[in-house]
């Protein structure tokens, strides 16, 4: 067991006292608890917990996978035992901030600075990043990942368990660059959540019930471009008169490519009457 008297309740207390979701940057303040965290032994103890838990009841089923076992989790942040064995194939642009804390074995890997003038939600292919050199953090360290301004391509010469403390998805996207040419690659939604209100759109829109316009007319206001378009799209199948009004309120939409999408429809709808 471990030596302190600080838990896991403690270090949960303090993270909601000094992180506001409203005010990314008061997540760093939660460093010294995590700190205390690890020096206390807490996430040895879970893990013991746990596999003690496993031994009793084979069917046991806690808040982990093959990859990645969850201490706590909140809507804002969560606290996980993460694996690192696989390299991964692309530089991934992280959408959210954490630390990362190596249990065992050196955590190494180089870091890219994003490119000027970055914005997360419009993808553009065009962009590339920098090389800014190496990072390293020995065992039980904390690496303050600066999502905001760097990407990060860790090595993984061998299985590395990583504490991973971070902030829920800050961001709508999290973008894939290419390791040879460094160039932006493809960018996916930050939050499978919005992946699957894309899909429900799409299902909504084959199924087309006359009682998805509605929901179709909803979704063609949430924040994120990809679900708005996807909202709008499929509200075509359902109610022509209902997209063209969507359509026509997406040109002057704050997002680009939603901007872009709605005036090529448009023009396309116009061209048998310029005939």
């Amino acid at each position: 067991m471990a030596s302190s008297t600080y838990r896991l309740t403690d270090f949960i207390h303090e993270v909601q006292a000094r992180y506001i979701a409203s005010t990314p940057n008061t997540f760093w303040s939660c460093g010294s608890a995590l700190q205390q965290l690890i020096s206390a032994g807490v996430v040895q103890d879970w893990l013991n917990d746990q596999l003690q838990a496993l031994a009793k009841d084979p069917h046991h089923v806690g808040n982990w996978n093959a990859q990645q076992a969850t201490l706590h989790k909140e809507a804002a942040w969560s606290l996980s035992v993460a694996l690192f064995d696989t390299q991964r194939r692309f530089i991934h642009a992280l959408p959210f901030q954490a630390f990362y804390v190596p249990l065992k074995y050196e955590l190494t890997g180089k870091l890219f600075q994003l490119p000027p003038g970055f914005r997360n939600d419009v993808f553009d292919p065009s962009l590339s990043l920098t090389a800014a050199g190496d990072v390293k953090v020995d065992p039980l360290e904390l690496l303050k990942l600066e999502t905001e301004r760097y990407a990060y391509d860790f090595l993984v010469p061998r299985p590395i368990p990583v504490l991973r403390f971070a902030t829920a998805s800050l961001r709508p996207l999290e973008w894939l660059f290419s390791k040879t040419s460094l160039q932006a690659w493809q960018a996916n939604d930050a939050d499978l959540s919005l992946t699957q209100l894309r899909i429900g759109a799409f299902v909504l829109g084959k199924i087309a019930h006359q009682s998805s316009v509605a929901p179709l007319r909803r979704l063609a206001s949430h924040p994120h471009h990809a679900v708005r378009w996807a909202a709008i799209q499929n509200l075509g199948r359902l109610s022509r008169s209902e997209a063209l009004i969507k359509i026509r309120e997406a040109v002057n939409d704050q997002h680009p490519h939603v901007r872009r999408a709605a005036q090529k429809t448009l023009d396309q709808l116009d061209k048998p009457k310029q005939r």
